[in-house]
């Protein structure tokens, strides 16, 4: 039976005098396909991971303290064992504004006539894509509702594989619900008027109104 189990390209013997349309260079063509999409897989992995963590590295530094915060209330925070919804939901406004200083930046030299590179061009396409898919699916972060995921927070450090003991929800900006409700008020108003709109009246009962004697 021919043994059709794919190697890796430095297992192959000779590899350096395959003819170009051998069966032996296609075999090396497999490998190499194969090896390829095991990298870029990896690396895709690892990238997700990295961003992964790098958000809740934010949260893990920014959950007790705002720019408003005095150090009396920061105190008081840093007590706190879990976080109500309303809370969290705020916390990650200020995660998605973030940037907004380097955006601005970047803005304010677009608006100059200054051609931004491509890499700046980039970040400011990430950035709102980041808080468009928050705005509507929400954003995965750790679940500081959760007494457990708090205490793990706090004691974590930064190792990425330890970072499945944090876990995580998916949590919608405090900024986008009072937009959602108020859609949700227009559209029960919507159907509200619905109900109130009369009905056409028969011609039979048009003429019983206008005479006031009943048609047989």
């Amino acid at each position: 039976m021919p043994n059709n189990k794919r190697k890796r390209v430095s297992k192959i013997k000779d590899k350096e005098k395959a003819h170009p349309y051998s069966r032996k260079a296609r075999q090396i063509n497999r490998a190499m396909h194969k090896e390829t999409n095991i990298a870029k897989a990896k690396s895709e992995r690892i990238n997700a991971a990295m961003g992964r963590g790098q958000k809740i590295i934010w949260f893990r530094d920014n959950m007790d303290q705002t720019e408003d915060d005095d150090e009396e209330e920061v105190d008081a925070k840093l007590k706190k064992k879990v976080w109500t919804m309303v809370e969290l939901r705020q916390l990650v406004d200020v995660y998605l504004a973030r940037n907004d200083e380097d955006v601005e930046t970047l803005l304010a030299k677009k608006e100059e006539g200054k051609n931004l590179l491509q890499k700046e061009s980039l970040f400011l396409q990430l950035v709102d894509l980041e808080v468009k898919e928050a705005k509507l699916a929400g954003v995965e972060v750790p679940d500081l509702t959760n007494g457990a995921v708090v205490k793990a927070l706090r004691a974590w450090d930064g190792d990425l594989n330890s970072i499945t003991t944090i876990k995580l929800i998916t949590c919608k900006p405090a900024s986008i619900i009072p937009i959602e409700e108020e859609a949700k008020n227009s559209r029960r108003g919507d159907g509200a008027k619905a109900d109130k709109v009369p009905q056409l009246l028969t011609e039979q009962q048009a003429i019983e109104m206008a005479t006031g004697m009943a048609v047989n």
